[in-house]
């Protein structure tokens, strides 16, 4: 089945009310392109959603599978070896499920979709014919040609014309700035959870270091320190490490400790790394400068047609951006 009817049936299908790019239109022209903006909108955030899932459970399992076979490897609980196996077959099934459903496809494409039909709504209420089409970059009709054949499916000529300043400009910069804030805002969580992931493993090293000093210096080349002892102990009653020495023992829980940080960096990096938060911060920021200069153009010259295309060449550039760095975040496994 070709994408176009892929789509075409997927909007058919979807029970999610559509959004709309302006509230309360008349036009029969402007609906029918704004009903393919808001199927394209919500079916795409929909698949957002659900590859995202689908990303977190994959880069959560992994960091399972690293931390069970530490866990097997150093604490000897050879059972644990059963668990990574069903792990191992969770994680194949998983991708499985989710390429077959094209999650990630679907989102990029759509999304890119949806906001093409943002602009050939807009060139449209300006009363710019079937300019869309025209100056869609060529990266997208080549890599995606149906979103061209569903543009040249609509007609633009409308009948006529008003300010596209506060409908589009305006809102699509306060968009901008607020998806900006919020993309950096996310990447500086996900840079701290990784700076605290570091210094644990440092600090980590450190403790190891220091032990293994004391070892090689201590006269006896045992440890005697009462609460460690009880702790340790502990762990031989639940039947962990049962035959390790506390030496043997501490060694292998630095051992643990350090695997452990290195599974959860390797989470953060399956997950956060996917998510392109610098290439989004970078792409919002562009943007917003875009937009505010046109709106500095529109209030001293007035909305010419040369400016207004200007403007839709320049976005359509950015959305062609979004979806060629998108394109790369596939779902795939990561064991290592």
């Amino acid at each position: 089945m070709l994408q176009k009817e892929i789509f075409l049936k997927d909007k058919e299908n979807c029970k999610t009310p559509f959004t709309h790019i302006e509230d309360n239109i008349t036009n029969p022209k402007l609906k029918e392109i704004d009903e393919m903006y808001g199927a394209a909108d919500v079916m795409s955030i929909e698949n957002a959603k659900n590859y995202q899932h689908y990303l977190k459970l994959l880069a959560l399992v992994g960091t399972l599978i690293a931390f069970f076979f530490l866990l097997y490897d150093e604490a000897e609980l050879h059972l644990l070896i059963y668990i990574c196996i069903a792990l191992i077959f969770i994680l194949a099934y998983a991708k499985k499920v989710a390429e077959d459903n094209k999650y990630h496809k679907k989102y990029v494409e759509y999304r890119v979709l949806a906001e093409t039909l943002r602009v050939h709504y807009f060139l449209s209420i300006a009363g710019i014919e079937k300019y869309t089409s025209i100056i869609l970059p060529w990266f997208i009709k080549k890599g995606s040609p149906w979103i061209n054949e569903i543009l040249l499916s609509l007609d633009t000529n409308i009948g006529e014309k008003k300010s596209i300043l506060n409908c589009w400009i305006i809102n699509q910069k306060e968009y901008h700035l607020a998806a900006w804030i919020k993309s950096t805002n996310n990447k500086e969580k996900n840079d701290k959870v990784g700076r605290i992931a570091l210094w644990i493993t440092l600090i980590t090293y450190a403790i190891a270091a220091i032990f293994e000093f004391y070892m090689i210096t201590s006269a006896s080349g045992e440890i005697n320190i009462d609460i460690l002892g009880l702790i340790l102990k502990t762990f031989q009653d639940w039947g962990i490490m049962v035959g390790y020495e506390q030496v043997d023992m501490i060694r292998a829980i630095l051992k643990i400790v350090i695997g452990s940080m290195s599974a959860g960096t390797l989470f953060i990096n399956s997950y956060y790394g996917k998510m392109s938060l610098s290439n989004e911060i970078e792409s919002h920021r562009r943007m917003v400068m875009l937009y505010e200069n046109a709106e500095r153009e529109i209030m001293e010259h007035g909305e010419s047609d040369e400016l207004i295309i200007s403007l839709a060449h320049e976005f359509l550039i950015e959305n062609s951006t979004w979806y060629n760095y998108q394109s790369k975040n596939k779902i795939d496994i990561t064991l290592e």
